[in-house]
């Protein structure tokens, strides 16, 4: 079944059958058919005849001839079409044709801007997956009345969409988002904020995967107040909160934060502290602490002002000073590539980090005219990267730095501010407040005319009283002087 997104109506769909798949390649699904509309019963031909126009006798119709000559008076005789179909000897389902977004005029570019997609207040947070799918979750924002005017409506949604910006899946109505983590096991952990239950989503739908919730449940309350974590390529979360690193497996069993027990395994609770691990050269203990596990299996630290590399194993590559002095840890600002390159998010620039710990600067937002305000950031595993900034601007790079996308090239829907939603509402409740009192006139009049009505009534069968008493008076006075008449005379 298929369910849209919009009116949540049901349909049957089926896939492609591979004869329709080789000529129309584009073409993903059929629907509107029957669930299995081969394996129905043959439909009989409706019996079906028409009358000569000249004679008037009846014309048998066999559904697929529209002229005919009359076997009585050997007129041609044209069928209309209604007759026609009325005589089909198999009677057809309705059908459709879905086609895939990328063939769609101007798609590839504007879909999900068109779409609504890039609208929100605060930068969202987003992840890449290994295929270069974007995953996205955000807060939007709508004016909307109410008894007392406007108030501003917020609608969570968390959606994915391709290398060429095509929608993949889109999720509505959840709390909102805190992190978006991903599993190289194809799903997607969504934590949320002010509900008991979080859940894993996959990857392909969006929807809630059965059976994963363990390692939320068990740890719900470490995954919403840690500091950062990210998921390992096992499947494992690595939590970070208060200087400490643990591991947790997807069953929700607490595991040795390096699994082979080199540097950093704890002796009882496998926990470890990243002061140690990392050494005196990279402060941990800092405010917005950040781990991030790369498409390579190297997992990164950064602090405030310093940046860290360990392979899986947990052999430190390199811990060096970041040349930058400011960062916003709210949101997401380190990611890696799959060659072991760190990106990481400044307040003025952007910077790469080298496998081996050298850095180069690739954006600065003076140069390359980019907003000086909040934003976060995604990466791809080819090294070209996604910036999200605020009020649903967003901007893709390649890996040279060269611009590839930005959201407000693109023609979006427009928003109702709240004056418009102020206006809408005032002449709603304006038409609101005249057809109720056309209403009420309305009733007015009918009663008033109730009234009369039943006055009128009234005085008619008052008349109708008088007459009937005037009537017999009349009618007994006649009958009084009658039979005086008769009585003789003495």
């Amino acid at each position: 079944m298929l369910r849209c997104d919009r009116c949540a109506e049901q349909t049957w769909v089926r896939a492609v059958p591979a004869e329709f798949a080789g000529v129309l390649p584009n073409i993903v699904h059929l629907v509107g058919e029957d669930p299995d509309p081969l394996a129905a019963a043959p439909l009989a031909a409706e019996a079906a005849t028409f009358p000569c126009p000249q004679c008037g006798s009846p014309v048998p119709l066999d559904g697929v001839t529209r002229t005919y000559v009359c076997r009585f008076c050997s007129a041609s005789v044209h069928v209309p079409d209604d007759f026609i179909y009325r005589g089909r000897r198999k009677l057809a389902v309705n059908w459709f044709l879905c086609f895939h977004p990328s063939v769609v005029d101007q798609a590839p570019v504007g879909q999900a801007v068109s779409a609504g997609l890039f609208d929100w207040d605060s930068p969202p947070d987003a992840a890449v997956d290994a295929h270069g799918n974007l995953y996205c979750a955000a807060r939007q924002s709508h004016w909307v009345p109410d008894h007392h005017g406007t108030r501003q409506r917020f609608d969570d949604v968390v959606w994915s969409i391709d290398p060429s910006l095509n929608l993949r899946w889109l999720q509505r109505g959840g709390s909102r988002a805190v992190r978006l983590v991903l599993s190289p096991k194809g799903v997607l952990l969504v934590t949320q904020r002010g509900r008991a239950n979080r859940h894993w989503l996959s990857s392909a739908t969006g929807r809630p995967v059965e059976g994963s919730g363990g390692i939320v449940q068990k740890n719900d309350g470490e995954l919403l107040d840690c500091d950062d974590l990210t998921c390992d390529r096992d499947g494992s979360l690595l939590i970070l909160k208060d200087s400490m690193l643990r591991r947790i497996a997807p069953n929700g069993v607490e595991l040795d934060v390096w699994l082979d027990g080199t540097p950093g395994t704890g002796d009882d609770d496998a926990r470890s502290c990243t002061g140690e691990i990392l050494g005196v050269a990279v402060d941990m203990s800092a405010v917005g602490m950040r781990v991030h596990r790369g498409p390579d299996g190297s997992i990164f630290f950064m602090g405030s002002r310093e940046i860290a590399r360990f392979d899986a194993s947990g052999r430190e590559i390199f811990a060096v000073a970041l040349l930058c002095s400011e960062m916003n840890s709210l949101y997401r600002n380190l990611g890696a590539d799959l060659h072991g390159n760190a990106y990481v998010l400044c307040s003025d620039r952007l910077l790469r980090v080298s496998p081996e710990g050298a850095q180069s600067v690739v954006l600065t937002k003076k140069r390359d005219k980019l907003p000086r305000s909040e934003m976060s950031l995604a990466v791809c595993p080819d090294g070209s990267f996604w910036l999200f900034g605020t009020k649903g601007a967003a901007w893709k790079f390649g890996a040279d730095g060269a611009l590839l996308f930005a959201s407000d090239k693109e023609p979006r829907p427009r928003k109702w501010t709240m004056a418009e939603v102020s206006q809408w509402a005032f002449q709603r409740r304006l038409q609101k407040s005249m057809a109720e009192s056309i209403a009420r006139m309305q009733e007015s009049d009918q009663v008033q005319e109730d009234r009369e009505a039943a006055e009128r009534r009234r005085k008619g069968i008052v008349v109708l009283i008088i007459l009937g008493i005037g009537l017999g008076v009349l009618f007994g006075l006649t009958e009084l002087l009658s039979a005086m008449r008769r009585v003789p005379p003495p």
